[in-house]
């Protein structure tokens, strides 16, 4: 008996549908009268289908759809369901501060140094053992900086004494020095370097005036002490649009993996939107062969703790008030993640849900985050000019309009 997942979502579009998997990201198009068929068929026969030599060439059509949508997990049998609607869980961050040495205008923390550390080393190692009840398979130690909190080394140590997945670390490498680098080489899996630029100058107009050289500095310093898994994010602003080459061929000189990530205009970020936001031609650079119906999964798939215990489903949504899940100083993990409440306010934010958004027959193939989005509608101007570009863009892919 098949059914359709609760990870299916249809677009229609006059006599055409996109029938999409919003969790894996896979999608079919055919004909509205096609999928009409296979729907009333399949109530019908209670979720089955079968097939015969002698059958019409709708029925062996409409099967071949069928075959289709089954592998996108479109439609899904009893056995099915379970794994469809449960997480493991990725990642957990750990946000072991906000207060940080630069104050980059992106930042969705909207780090600084005045910022004070709401926990101590014995309340961080109580917040590690809530989290490795989950078993995720990253966690990674963040910030503001977490370089800057004098305990770093303990809770790292504690943590890698106690976990046997993949530690990583995000950090703007200025504060390493030989002690920080011996211990983050014996207990750290990964090392995410943020630079934003792929020179000085578009660094300079991110992150402040020269850090670019001390970053590069900090990244040398790594590979020397034998750290073999460094990656370098830049930021996709307009100081850097257009220049991704330039960005991978310094990644190849350092010998580091290179990221590219979409800046999200939040916390700070929000404020500097209008000078950060790269030119909107940027929408463009998306392919048909790379056009994908999967939505973010926080809180399903990711965790972020920050600096005071409290939970919330990913970093960038931290600032939502009414996505706060809980805190692990007071209330279990598995309370917390269990707890509907937050589950339900996350959904009002997926497009099918979103006032500006429901209506629209491209929605699914937009709203990959929910913070970039949320983001972007905060200024109704930039979100307008956005809106018409990335749907005009999406529907000539989709749609072939």
């Amino acid at each position: 008996m098949y059914m359709r997942s609760p990870n299916a979502k249809v677009l229609v579009r006059e006599e055409r549908v996109v029938l999409c998997n919003t969790r894996n990201g896979g999608f079919v198009k055919t004909s509205e009268a096609y999928f009409q068929y296979l729907e009333k068929y399949l109530e019908e026969n209670n979720g089955d289908f079968t097939i015969e030599e002698e059958d019409t060439v709708v029925k062996k059509n409409a099967y071949k759809l069928f075959q289709k949508l089954c592998r996108i997990h479109f439609y899904i049998s009893q056995e099915q369901m379970k794994n469809e609607i449960t997480y493991p869980y990725q990642i957990v961050y750990l946000s072991l501060t906000n207060r940080c040495n630069l104050r980059c205008k992106h930042c969705v923390a909207s780090a600084c140094i005045e910022e004070v550390d709401h926990m101590n080393t014995e309340d961080w190692k109580k917040v590690i053992v809530q989290v490795l009840v989950l078993n995720p398979e990253q966690i990674n130690l963040t910030g503001g900086e977490p370089l800057i909190r004098p305990d770093f080394c303990e809770i790292l140590e504690y943590l890698r004494a106690n976990y046997k997945g993949a530690i990583t670390l995000s950090t703007n490498a200025l504060l390493l020095n030989d002690r920080l680098m011996e211990i983050i080489k014996k207990n750290v899996d990964g090392v995410s370097v943020s630079l934003d630029g792929f020179d000085s100058y578009s660094c300079t107009k991110v992150r402040g005036e020269g850090i670019y050289d001390r970053v590069i500095a900090g990244i040398k310093k790594l590979k020397e002490a034998g750290m073999e898994k460094v990656s370098v994010s830049m930021l996709e602003t307009k100081y850097t649009y257009g220049h991704d080459q330039d960005f991978y061929k310094l990644c190849e000189e350092l010998d580091v993996k290179p990221l590219i990530r979409r800046f999200a205009p939040s916390g700070r970020g929000e404020e500097n939107q209008r000078e950060l936001l790269p030119p909107m031609e940027y929408i463009e650079k998306l392919e048909k062969q790379h056009l994908r119906c999967a939505l973010c999964q926080p809180g399903k798939k990711e965790l972020n703790i920050s600096e005071n215990g409290d939970v919330y489903p990913c970093a960038p949504l931290s600032n939502l008030e009414n996505l706060f899940m809980g805190n692990l100083l007071e209330t279990p993990i598995t309370e917390i993640i269990e707890n509907p409440a937050w589950k339900e306010e996350l959904e009002k934010l997926r497009p099918w849900r979103m006032e500006k958004c429901k209506d629209c027959d491209v929605n699914l193939f937009c709203h990959s985050c929910i913070n970039f989005t949320l983001g972007m509608q905060s200024d109704e101007e930039i979100f307008q000019k956005f809106c018409e570009k990335q749907k005009g863009h999406l529907e000539k892919l989709l749609w072939g309009n």
